[in-house]
């Protein structure tokens, strides 16, 4: 019976990666909600945490549509990016009771990893490109997919389990390193090495593994000697294949003071809520060299543009409060509420810092954000010990 229950959230989570499947993964969504809400008294899940900075962020959102250049248009945004990621995280934070219901919610969304890290590199192995419009994405969502992979790996990957299960989180890890290069997106690296230095930080610091300072030192030197390399043989790559790849020809180094100094003006109205602000309202800050940014490439940005400061802020708020719950999960003595806190700190970590050079906070990768962070903070939020590191923080 219980892995009936799972199976719209399974089902979500391995879908949500894949063009071309909007309606099959609101279906899963709604059969998701609908089974936490009607299973909720007996679920009897704890206070849902951040309600402060959701609740803050869906009211600037909604005050947005006073000064909205295309009310429509921000309203059905609000439903996809506000209305459909909190009943995700509602649902996956409802239904998530035990590490077993984590698991198997954690195995779905790798199950669909392995398809498309798949399907990306037999593509790149055959064709010798990136097929933008294959059935795996675009090479701008994998930086997004990647951020949330890797804490997924990291997590499983420390849980005592058998040899074979490491060995396949462990060629898992691979395909997904292997398919960031690919994909050519220098983003990735520092995703990955921000993640890495997180992981073993707070590892360090939890006692969940001994090591030397020197050695601490060491291990951290070389995740940043490494993301450097392959960012460097990315640029390369890049350079081969267009040479006015430079990272001193990007068109966003222009065009974010110009949109800084827009928000400057006008620090308390924005022109509503939704991506294509930019390109409604502002079509002259569109380079006319590079049609392609017709959103400000970076999810601060963008919500200056569209709600001003407040958005700014409603939107760092919310962050902000997912990571101080992921704290007191690490200031817990329980080792395994430490490595839920570690892994939620990677995880937002990533994608906020993927969405800092193109905001692609939104559709299916921010309903799978909500979906995780549900996940981890409904079984986190459930354990006692958490209660303890609330009163220690």
């Amino acid at each position: 019976m219980r892995s009936f229950t799972l199976l719209p959230f399974m089902a979500l989570l391995f879908v949500l990666p894949f063009p071309g499947t909007v309606a099959l993964r609101l279906l899963c969504l709604a059969g998701a909600f609908v089974v936490a809400i009607v299973l909720w008294r007996r679920l009897a899940p704890p206070r849902i945490p951040c309600k402060p900075a959701l609740v803050f962020w869906t009211l600037v959102a909604l005050l947005s549509l006073a000064n909205a250049v295309d009310i429509l248009y921000s309203l059905g945004e609000i439903k996809n990016e506000i209305l459909y990621t909190m009943m995700a995280f509602v649902a996956f934070f409802a239904i998530t009771r035990e590490q077993n219901d984590l698991e198997r919610l954690l195995i779905a969304l790798l199950a669909g990893a392995v398809v498309v890290c798949g399907l990306a590199l037999e593509t790149r192995l055959r064709l010798g490109i990136w097929q933008q419009r294959g059935s795996y994405g675009g090479i701008g969502a994998f930086p997004g997919y990647a951020a949330v992979l890797a804490p997924v790996l990291f997590l499983l990957g420390a849980y005592p389990r058998r040899q074979w299960c490491r060995a396949a989180i462990f060629a898992l890890w691979v395909m997904v390193v292997a398919t960031g290069f690919v994909s050519l997106e220098r983003i990735v690296w520092w995703i990955l090495a921000v993640q890495g230095v997180i992981a073993l930080v707070l590892s360090w610091r939890g006692g969940l593994i001994r090591l030397s300072p020197l050695r601490l030192f060491a291990c951290l030197a070389g995740i940043v000697v490494f993301a450097a390399g392959a960012f460097v043989l990315v640029q390369e790559e890049r350079l081969r294949i267009d040479s006015d790849s430079t990272i001193a020809q990007d068109s966003r180094l222009a065009q974010w003071p110009v949109i800084l100094e827009h928000i400057a003006r006008n620090p308390v109205r924005g022109d509503g809520f939704g991506r294509e602000i930019m390109k409604k309202a502002h079509s002259d800050m569109i380079p006319e060299a590079n049609p392609m940014l017709w959103h400000a490439h970076n999810v601060f940005l963008n919500y200056g543009l569209e709600m001003g400061l407040p958005g700014i802020l409603a939107l760092a708020w919310v962050f902000l409060s997912l990571l101080r719950e992921y704290w007191l999960f690490c200031n817990s003595p329980d080792s395994k509420l430490k490595l839920l806190g570690i892994t939620g700190i990677m995880m937002v970590a990533g994608v906020v810092l993927r969405n800092q050079v193109s905001d692609e906070f939104v559709r299916d990768a921010a309903i799978l954000f909500w979906a995780v962070n549900g996940a981890l903070l409904g079984l986190g939020c459930r354990s006692p010990r958490r209660q303890e590191a609330a009163g220690a923080g």
